[in-house]
């Protein structure tokens, strides 16, 4: 099997198969873009012809995937590397084992019948012969020595020891130069984790080369210096590391505060594509079927590059980052860590004590925030804040957020022990109206909650407190006692009320009700007469008591048709029973006895009675039916 070579079109489209030029030179990189993403993109400079890269094992799909020329002479270009299994694939083309090119008795056994030419110490020219084996032998006087047994051109068969000085001479051409490139391809292997990436470029002019791979993500750490009341002097700090495994001398260094969408691609693994079998008609001996390898990549002509990208000279927001470029050239070796400024602006600022309310009773002390907000315009990134006063050193750390152009946001950096809050609350459960409507019950009701903030200064003096009362979806706020307040959406889309609440002589207070409406219904064909008539007493209006007070009296009307029948299903059972007795009784007395006429006008009384009862049960019925329809008609009315 033919070497694979793995090979990329600039514009990451196609794969190209040529061959590069011999002579390559060196592109040293000029340009680096870190990313919070985890990205750093190289920017290397050279001239037209043929670059070589050391790219790391891990970074090779990302180099096939996104590898860029720019150049105003540049017309196209092409890439080639080593494919995934490079050492496997260079053996497989040729007469003998990976082993065979390291060990001579393997190349022996491998390519039987080698042309070889032996010069031993002291005899010049050499003889000339077939090799018919290499074998080592071993003896207590002269050791382990390798012996090979030539056959000469001759016919005669001669033994060489390789000793010191002997030299051996493949003279098989073909072999010669496939062990030439077995040793090269182990050569190239012996880099590990390593492979050479050449890029052959077309064209003439100085050209910039560029691709991004993973790195470790750039860190922000901020230095806040508090400046009294209204401003902060902001200081942004860089943590970076060169983890590209190549040092970085004179680079101009970006950092970008943007996360791009970012896809693992694996160009360089193999892909493996199955394919359907072929299913014979007639019975015949099956051969295993076998995947069959890609014998080549197509080639394509490159197609010319885009046109040169100016870098940006300062902070700029771009469409999905905000990017700072350095002004000064960086030095940093491989592996290494630099920590270093690339933003140094005052700020709109204020010191504030904030307490953030749960509406539960609670005591505690407010936070110490720093409100900032963005007046520049570019993104700051989030980081580590380091907060300290022009007076009294370190306060404090604090979690610096994303901050978008124009946003404002508060970040806790300490608590306040010289303030004391006491929170208190209380909730109930209060009917508000009662209505009623096409047989529903509508019980309008809400719950109250009272939340009560005692602020205390045990030291005394005055000041103010931001206290965020929380407001839950659905609930309306409303202060009792203290200074209106605004409502503000956080960026979690939690909603607070917001009210400065002003300390005097130690103490301040802020009341809030928290009001949430809600409805209860019930059916009015499931109440009796008695809940009808209470919740009669409490209807918001007239129309309401008036429509209760008559369902109250059809559903009176309904229970007294209903007992009404049940007492008549009761006498017409008893009357049934008593027919029955007397006709059982009839049965065994003597016939024209004074028994059976007695017994004879009790069956026919009983008989009597149950007439009548069956029609008071069908009378009770129908008045059952009519008051249940009266009652329906007005509930549905």
């Amino acid at each position: 099997m033919a070497r694979r070579r793995v090979l990329s079109f600039v514009s990451s489209l196609a794969a190209l198969a040529a061959a590069l030029p011999v002579l390559a030179q060196e592109a040293p990189v000029r340009e680096v873009v870190l990313f919070e993403a985890g990205l750093a993109e190289i920017v290397r400079e050279g001239e037209g012809g043929r670059v070589v890269l050391s790219v790391p094992l891990r970074d090779v799909d990302d180099v096939l995937k996104s590898l860029l020329l720019r150049g105003e002479g540049i017309t196209g270009a092409r890439m080639s590397l080593d494919g995934e299994s490079p050492v496997e694939d260079a053996f497989a083309a040729l007469p003998f084992p990976p082993e065979a090119a390291t060990d001579l008795g393997a190349l022996v056994r491998a390519v039987p019948g080698l042309r070889v030419r032996v010069t031993e110490p002291g005899h010049a020219g050499g003889r000339e012969g077939t090799l018919m084996g290499a074998a080592e032998e071993c003896s207590e006087a002269r050791g382990c020595q390798t012996v090979l047994t030539v056959l000469g051109d001759g016919g005669g068969v001669r033994r060489h020891i390789l000793r010191e000085g002997t030299e051996l001479v493949i003279l098989d051409e073909a072999v010669r130069e496939a062990l030439a490139r077995g040793l090269g391809a182990l050569r190239a292997a012996a880099g590990g984790q390593l492979r050479e990436v050449a890029v052959a470029v077309e064209g003439e002019g100085p050209f910039a080369l560029s691709y991004v791979i993973a790195a470790p993500a750039w860190k922000t750490a901020y230095r806040a210096v508090l400046r009294g009341e209204g401003a902060v002097d902001l200081q942004a700090w860089a943590v970076v590391e060169n983890a590209t495994g190549e040092d970085w001398e004179d680079v101009a260094l970006t950092l970008s505060s943007g996360s791009p969408r970012t896809i693992d691609a694996e160009l360089h693994r193999r892909d493996w594509r199955g394919r359907e079998p072929m299913e014979w008609a007639a019975p015949a001996m099956a051969a295993a079927a076998a995947p069959m390898a890609a014998r080549g990549a197509d080639a394509m002509e490159a197609a010319p590059m885009p046109a040169p990208v100016a870098a940006a000279a300062e902070a700029a927001e771009g469409v999905i980052d905000s990017r700072f470029a350095l002004g000064v050239p960086v030095d940093l070796p491989a592996g290494a860590m630099l920590s270093l400024p690339f933003l140094s602006e005052p700020l709109g600022a204020r010191h504030l004590a904030l307490w953030r309310g749960e509406a539960r009773t609670r005591t505690g002390n407010p936070e110490r925030v720093l409100e900032v907000r963005n007046t520049l315009s570019v993104r700051l990134p989030a980081g580590v804040m380091t907060v300290s006063d022009e007076a009294g050193g370190y306060v404090g750390d604090a979690a610096f957020p994303l901050l978008a152009p124009g946003e404002e946001r508060a970040v806790a950096y300490g608590t306040d022990r010289q303030l004391r809050v006491e929170e208190t609350a209380s909730e109930t459960v209060r009917q508000v109206s009662v209505r009623a409507a096409a047989g529903v019950l509508r019980i309008g009701q809400e719950r109250v909650r009272e939340v009560a903030y005692r602020i205390l200064a045990p030291a005394g003096g005055d000041g103010e407190v931001i206290v965020e009362h929380p407001l839950a979806q659905g609930w309306e706020a409303e202060v009792l006692d203290g200074p209106g307040g605004a409502v503000r959406q956080d960026e979690g889309g939690l909603r607070w009320l917001r009210v400065a609440v002003p300390v005097a002589e130690g103490e301040g207070v802020l009341r809030v009700r928290d009001r949430y409406p809600f409805e209860q219904t019930v059916e009015i064909a499931t109440l009796g007469e008695e809940a009808l008539l209470g919740w009669q007493g409490r209807a918001a209006d007239e129309e309401t008591r008036r429509y209760l007070e008559e369902a109250a009296a059809l559903a009176r009307a309904l229970r007294e048709a209903e007992t009404g029948l049940a007492r008549a299903q009761a006498e017409r059972d008893d009357s049934l029973a008593r027919h029955e007795r007397a006709r059982a009784m009839l049965a065994v007395v003597p016939e024209g006895s004074e028994l059976q006429a007695r017994f004879l006008e009790d069956l026919l009384a009983a008989e009597q009675a149950v007439t009548e009862a069956e029609a008071a049960v069908r009378a009770g019925r129908e008045r059952v039916e009519a008051a249940r329809e009266a009652l329906e008609a007005h509930l549905s009315g």
